[in-house]
């Protein structure tokens, strides 16, 4: 009598899980981005610090909500850091929602924490992604891993063209598999953060415990890994941002690690530590341009403006680091003032004679840049 044969399809049904292998990569570069994050942060103003801080923190609330599909307000979650993080930047014209208010508590906890990561935190993470009890219009088990008597299934398309992604666990088998877990994240091994975090998220994400914010926690843990490494400073980076941007080859790879069976994660490892060098690259720029618009602040803080003038400026220095596209010519600066063609040209002139804007090109292709 032939017995039939079950052949492996998901990497944790392999018996040597979690035991993932990997080729160390050269980490020099990344590092060195690490070093010039650290260098530059000493030197922002306090200022400067907020700024950027409170930038950081609203691409990050918004990248990691984005990636599994949820859509926050920017003006939301702007409020929630404001209110938290007392910065008062702006004057608030919105209010902040229980949502935004809960991401930016476990974003904070995650960089400024580093208390040993336990099953009671991931709880309390999980109750403040769901504060409703519910995702969309499904009630949710809150608080506590899956319960599931059905397959955990990862899916995407409609029912008639279903794709499943992955399977996890079963879920008699989660809290078992997040006690090993829980205990690597906090014990101190060879596995130096930047590795320890790739794998964490990975590692979270095939076990996925919760009924549903896997895919955020997992995040969240990941940025916990690296403000614990002390590489730079946690508020001044964001590894979902980058995420978000590439969201398909996101997936793609990590569907790509589900299936393998031979727990060889390379493809995981190389594909975060290029995302991890963008993500740093990226922070850089944003500090550059901070640096550039509060030094630009600094040098008109005397010269007499007008309002329409103060608002031009405004709306230049929000392109940067791109250049104003088109330079500012007398039509665009009627369009943004509601001015006439005489005021525009008039207060455009000014600001030449105070050396705050450039003068280019003749009659019709005239266009005017700022002067840094």
């Amino acid at each position: 009598m032939k017995t039939s044969h079950y052949e492996k399809k998901w990497i944790w049904e392999n018996e040597n899980f979690p035991n993932f292998i990997y080729d160390k990569q050269p980490l020099e570069q990344l590092f060195y981005k690490f070093g010039n994050l650290n260098m530059i942060d000493s030197f922002m103003n306090h200022s400067n610090s907020k700024e950027f801080l409170s930038e950081i923190l609203i691409n990050e609330a918004i990248s990691t909500s984005a990636i599994e599909g949820e859509l926050l307000q920017r003006s939301s979650v702007r409020s929630s850091i404001n209110k938290l993080l007392k910065l008062d930047l702006e004057e608030d014209s919105y209010d902040s929602t229980i949502q935004s208010d809960a991401l930016v508590q476990i974003i904070l906890d995650t960089k400024n924490n580093d208390a040993n990561l336990d099953k009671k935190r991931l709880y309390l993470w999980h109750k403040a992604l769901f504060p409703t009890g519910q995702s969309g219009l499904k009630e949710i088990l809150l608080g506590e891993y899956r319960k599931d008597k059905e397959d955990m299934q990862i899916v995407s398309g409609s029912w008639e063209k279903e794709k499943v992604h992955y399977i996890a666990p079963k879920a008699k088998d989660v809290p078992k598999l997040m006690e090993d877990f829980l205990k690597w994240i906090n014990e101190e091994n060879e596995t130096n953060y930047i590795y320890k975090s790739i794998i964490a998220h990975l590692y979270f994400l095939l076990i996925h415990p919760f009924d549903d914010g896997n895919g955020r926690i997992a995040r969240a843990i990941c940025d916990y890994v690296l403000a614990k490494g002390k590489l730079a400073n946690a508020d001044f980076y964001s590894i979902s941002s980058s995420i978000h941007s590439k969201r398909k080859e996101y997936y793609q790879v990590l569907d790509n690690t589900c299936t393998n069976t031979s727990l060889d994660i390379n493809e995981w490892i190389k594909w975060n530590i290029n995302l991890y060098e963008e993500s740093i690259s990226s922070s850089l720029e944003k500090i550059n341009t901070v640096k550039l618009k509060t030094n630009f602040y600094s040098k008109i803080q005397n010269k007499k403006l007008n309002d329409r003038q103060k608002k031009v400026i405004q709306k230049m220095l929000a392109s940067l680091p791109e250049d104003f596209e088109g330079g500012m010519k007398v039509k665009k600066y009627m369009n943004i003032t509601k001015a006439t063609r005489v005021t525009a040209n008039r207060d455009l002139s000014n600001l030449v004679e105070q050396n705050i804007m450039e003068k280019h090109g003749l009659a019709r292709a005239t266009f005017y840049t700022l002067v840094f």
